[in-house]
């Protein structure tokens, strides 16, 4: 009897490290792929902001709306004011427009994505030592 159980603990023991094991490397990846996703989904949003400011400002004489709300789109995030500047404050990413581009910032990483109103053109930039960031910009397709 004390065999068997000895045998029953060393199986579970086996299968709890086991699943501990795929976690601590599955974990990574998961998170790598979910912020590629956000990010992906980050850049749609600003090209499609970038596209909808570009119609409102051929509709009225070359100006840019200042309020995200007059631009048309559906806001699914709160608009605030920060340093004169209108933000809309998202889960994940910062929403804002500066000098004809939108810009979409992430809030943890050290990376944003612009998109130039005029053109239509996306970019992605990070900060110079952060490697979330060049790898995320680097799987975004910009």
């Amino acid at each position: 009897m004390l065999g068997q159980r000895g045998s029953i603990h060393t199986i579970v023991f086996g299968l709890v490290l086991l699943f501990g094991f795929v976690a601590a490397l599955g974990w990574p990846q998961y998170a790598k792929h979910r912020e590629i996703s956000r990010a992906k989904e980050a850049l749609s949003s600003a090209r499609n902001m970038a596209q909808a400011q570009s119609t409102y400002a051929a509709a009225h004489n070359g100006q840019y709306a200042a309020d995200w709300a007059a631009i048309g789109l559906p806001l699914t995030c709160p608009q605030v004011t920060q340093n004169g500047v209108n933000v809309l404050e998202c889960e994940f990413y910062d929403f804002y427009m500066q000098d004809g581009k939108v810009y979409a910032k992430h809030k943890n990483i050290a990376k944003w994505l612009t998109v130039d109103v005029a053109t239509g053109q996306a970019d992605c930039s990070h900060e110079e030592k952060s490697i979330a960031g060049s790898h995320i910009c680097a799987r975004v397709g910009v």
